[in-house]
């Protein structure tokens, strides 16, 4: 049995950086998912805040922290 199809990935570090908050595109990228897609975020730190919103729109998120300022999160749609 295959994992979700990753469909859009964004690194979020360089915007971060630049004093940019990227939730409002996250959460419009995920609302296109579709079941059984996934989307990756890589951020500088763990997501909390945007993981509170995306309860919401009925993904499922996973967070694993693969450097010391690197988190990758994967976000599903279960379908």
């Amino acid at each position: 049995m295959s994992g979700p199809r990753v469909v859009k990935r964004l690194d979020a570090r360089p915007l971060k950086a630049a004093g940019i908050h990227p939730v409002e595109q996250v959460l419009r990228d995920l609302s296109t998912l579709g079941p059984g897609e996934a989307y990756e975020l890589v951020t500088p730190h763990l997501p909390g805040h945007l993981l509170e919103k995306t309860g919401a729109l009925g993904a499922s998120a996973t967070t694993v922290q693969v450097g010391p300022d690197e988190f990758l999160t994967t976000f599903t749609r279960e379908g």
